[in-house]
């Protein structure tokens, strides 16, 4: 239900593109709206507080309390709240699984029709904190 309810409400922001309404706000004060370099979530007083890395046409979701976020290029992690849990170090992460995300460098992205795939040279595995994990067999 939580991945319907973000996509309804990523949908009604979509149709408004514009400034944020006082009920598009989360509990946590933040909406989600598109500006001149796409989707930004704001604040009430309407500074960007940070960009989804966008997935499924929408914001990533969360799985294990942690999505994705954009900044500079690269990928972090964020809370519920947007607070950065993982600062955006990696060329490309996908979600936690089983208490680990899979993280690449050097990586190129190859364009498959409407999708692409990822192609990194180095992968590794992080916890929820950033650190090193080994992978679960």
């Amino acid at each position: 239900m939580k991945k319907l309810s973000a996509i309804c409400t990523f949908a009604l922001l979509a149709i408004a593109a514009g400034p944020a309404l006082a009920q598009d706000y989360d509990r946590h004060g933040h909406a989600l709206v598109q500006d001149e370099r796409g989707w930004v979530y704001i604040d009430r007083a309407g500074h960007s507080v940070l960009r989804p890395y966008l997935f499924d046409n929408g914001p990533d979701y969360f799985e294990e309390g942690l999505a994705r976020f954009v900044q500079d290029g690269k990928i972090g992690f964020h809370d519920e709240a947007l607070n950065i849990v993982i600062p955006a170090k990696y060329e490309f992460a996908f979600p936690f699984q089983d208490g680990a995300a899979k993280t690449g460098s050097n990586c190129r992205f190859v364009r498959e029709g409407e999708h692409s795939s990822v192609y990194c040279q180095a992968w590794q595995y992080i916890d929820h904190r950033g650190g090193l994990r080994e992978p679960q067999p």
